[in-house]
């Protein structure tokens, strides 16, 4: 039975053997894209072969057969009785029915290959799997959350920032309840919202979102920096307002540049190699010159190269602003213990934790292998 305790433990939902026929792909997929959702079963079925390699769930099930200690879960189905909806295993699903059914694994891009392992199976329509038959979504949102945000499976960065935005705008959850909920900091909760927030705004204003979706965690590492954040104008991500677009409409010219500098678009290429050259980027965009530079379709070093033949000197301005923010926090340090409840004191914290944290991603960047 559903919420059944037993010794202090809480057991949630109901585990049925259930026939694959009767088992649906979800419609509400976090991991699909927001156009790809809602489709069809067997182009749901497609989508999820495709872009997160049912093939090789197949592949084990064909040799190994399904373990039962790896149940799906799933929700009764509203719309067509005696069907059930599976909100976690869709992967596994996919890799079920393409080798139980020729209807769907002939849609597939590699076909042929899913009909030779389905040759080597005896998966059918009628074969019975363990599933999960939890109560509604929300009593399973921790489980989703932690395997695939803080957990061993995780999903694409797109992917953890869409199912956040759910929680937070369809649930009404705050970012510290997501974060405790998922056992990740709320810190990462306001990041990942603000920054699927602006691929929305930007999805909206007709700018390709294809790169930025595929290369998330660019985005990430972008917001971060402090001097590209305010360049767009966006907020850090603890202050980003539910459900509003986080870049003002009068830096809307500012984002799609950000976005072509970073992603590139259509035959433009991305004016940065890799996330390591975000934090040059800031640093040009900072300046006229080399903002200049860049709007005249210039390259990142050649930009560069024309902001150190202006005079500036970035390794100065640095350390100078770094002693400066290094003396203010340990004066700060020794008028804390008055004001350690104090609500306006821990949101400051909050902010300067986000600018050490944006620091030390430049930093690690900046350090990994060429």
């Amino acid at each position: 039975m559903a919420d059944a305790s037993a010794g202090g433990a809480t057991f949630l939902g109901e585990t049925r053997m259930l026939a694959i026929q009767v088992l649906r792909l979800d419609p509400q997929n976090p991991r699909l894209p927001a156009e790809l959702q809602g489709q069809s079963q067997e182009d749901l079925a497609v989508d999820l072969a495709l872009g997160f390699d049912a093939y090789t769930v197949a592949e084990s099930i064909a040799s190994h057969g399904y373990f039962a200690s790896e149940p799906l879960i799933a929700l009764e189905g509203e719309d067509e009785a005696g069907t059930y909806t599976v909100v976690e295993g869709n992967r596994r699903l996919t890799a079920l029915l393409g080798l139980a059914r020729v209807l769907i694994r002939s849609q597939f891009a590699d076909a042929d290959r899913w009909e030779k392992l389905a040759a080597l199976s005896s998966v059918s329509d009628t074969d019975l799997i363990p599933v999960v038959i939890a109560p509604d979504r929300r009593s399973v949102t921790p489980i989703i959350g932690f395997r695939h945000i803080s957990g061993i499976l995780q999903w694409q960065p797109y992917a953890q920032a869409r199912y956040i935005a759910k929680l937070v705008d369809d649930d009404g959850m705050s970012f510290a309840e997501v974060g405790e909920m998922i056992g990740i900091d709320r810190t990462k909760v306001g990041n990942l919202y603000r920054d699927q927030a602006i691929a929305e705004q930007a999805r909206t204003l007709g700018i390709d979102t294809g790169n930025l979706e595929r290369s998330f965690s660019l985005l990430t590492v972008a917001m971060s920096t402090t001097k590209l954040r305010a360049h767009v104008d966006a907020p850090l991500g603890s202050k980003t307002a539910r459900g509003e677009q986080p870049v003002p409409a009068n830096r809307e010219t500012e984002l799609r540049e950000l976005l072509t500098w970073v992603f590139g678009v259509g035959a433009t290429k991305p004016v940065i190699a890799d996330s390591r050259e975000i934090s040059k980027l800031g640093n040009v965009v900072d300046t006229e010159v080399g903002l200049k530079a860049l709007r005249a379709g210039e390259s990142l070093d050649s930009a560069i190269q024309k902001v150190k033949d202006s005079g500036t000197d970035p390794h100065k301005r640095l350390t100078n602003r770094l002693k400066v923010g290094k003396n203010s926090l340990l004066a700060a340090a020794e008028d804390i213990d008055d004001f350690i409840d104090d609500v306006a004191v821990l949101e400051l914290i909050d902010e300067a934790r986000d600018a050490i944290d944006a620091l030390l991603t430049a930093v690690e960047d900046g350090k990994q292998p060429g």
